[in-house]
This record gives C-alpha cells, sequence and structure tokens, in this order.
C-alpha cells in the first residue's frame, strides 16, 4: 500500500480550524482525532503553513463593532402576525450600532457582517423568523415546536455585505412564543 497517498480527507479542514489564527497550534495524530484511513499504517502529521502579519496591531486602529442582545421577558405574539423582535438587553454593544429599544442594527461602515440569533421555544410553540436588511429578506431561521413536549433551541446563522447605513433586524414570520430570561439571543459583529 503507498503510505504516501492514503491520508485523512478531513486533516486539513481539522488543522485550519484547531490552528489558524493562533500563535501556537497542539494537535496529535491520532485515529481518535482524524479517522483510521488506513488501517494498520503508523500515522503522522505534517504541516506546513507561513506566518501573516499580526492583524492585533490593525485591530487598535479600527474600531470594534459588535453587540450581543438578548430578550429579558417571555414575548408572546400573534401566531400570523410578523413583529419585530425587540431584544432589549445587552451583554455588550462595541460601536453602540445595535438599539435595544427598536431591535435595530445599523451599520457603521461598509463590509461583512456575521449575525446569528438563538431561540428558546417552550412546548406546543413556534417562533419561525426572517432576518432582514432594510426591511427585505436576507434569510430564514425556524423554531417550531409545536409537536414536541419539551424545550426546543434553535439557532441560525448569516453572513451579509453591508453599507453603511444599513438597517439589519429580526422579524417573526409564524411565531407565538419567544423564551426570555437571557435565554435567547440576537448578536452581530463586523468581520
Amino acid at each position: 500500500m503507498d503510505t504516501l497517498t492514503c491520508r485523512s480527507k478531513s486533516s486539513e479542514i481539522k488543522v485550519k480550524w484547531n490552528c489558524n489564527g493562533y500563535a501556537s497550534c497542539h494537535l496529535h495524530a491520532s485515529n481518535g482525532h482524524f479517522g483510521n484511513p488506513c488501517a494498520n499504517i503508523s500515522k503522522y502529521l505534517e504541516v506546513r503553513y507561513h506566518c501573516v502579519k499580526n492583524i492585533a496591531k490593525d485591530v487598535k486602529d479600527k474600531p470594534i463593532v459588535a453587540f450581543n442582545a438578548y430578550t429579558s421577558q417571555h414575548l408572546v405574539f400573534k401566531r400570523n402576525t410578523p413583529v419585530n423582535v425587540v431584544y432589549d438587553k445587552l451583554y455588550y454593544n462595541y460601536g453602540d450600532a445595535y438599539n435595544p429599544q427598536s431591535g435595530f442594527f445599523i451599520a457603521p461602515s461598509a463590509g461583512l457582517y456575521i449575525f446569528t440569533w438563538a431561540s428558546v421555544v417552550v412546548p406546543r410553540k413556534i417562533f419561525d423568523t426572517e432576518i432582514l436588511v432594510n426591511g427585505k429578506r436576507t434569510g430564514l431561521g425556524n423554531c417550531n415546536n409545536e409537536s414536541s413536549s419539551g424545550y426546543e433551541n434553535c439557532a441560525s446563522t448569516f453572513p451579509l455585505v453591508l453599507n453603511a447605513g444599513d438597517k439589519v433586524n429580526i422579524r417573526t414570520v409564524v411565531a407565538n412564543y419567544l423564551h426570555g430570561g437571557g435565554w435567547s439571543s440576537f448578536k452581530g459583529w463586523k468581520a
């Protein structure tokens, strides 16, 4: 058997996920981590890399835009009536781009932004949503728990290329409940 071509197909992505962006990285070439594509063959891990400039210097010159908002109370909705969801409390709001009174994020500058929202729904309830940019749907999130007797935790994440001044928010599509108390959240940051 040619041992140089027998390799784990997922090894490259696993190394990238575990090592990219770090000053040092520790991985073990083990069957538990990378699988066993070549039975009865000794394993090794060979990594070639090059260092790039320290982005920490650039970050000091650029403002951080990131927020983490959550619902402090349980929210009840009319099932088929779209409503803008307001995540009314903040863990942080770097750049002050998220408004906890309106539920809107306003992009302070053009670029790539990542948004994610996590939703907890009690038994027999639903919280299907959409993410809007300037009032237009750019993605959907599903959290249908109507046929379950337990709690459901759902999350959706979308990368969005925004212009300065673009408004982003979450709106219900079909929803009647969202669990509060910090369990449901809306987060975003500029990449």
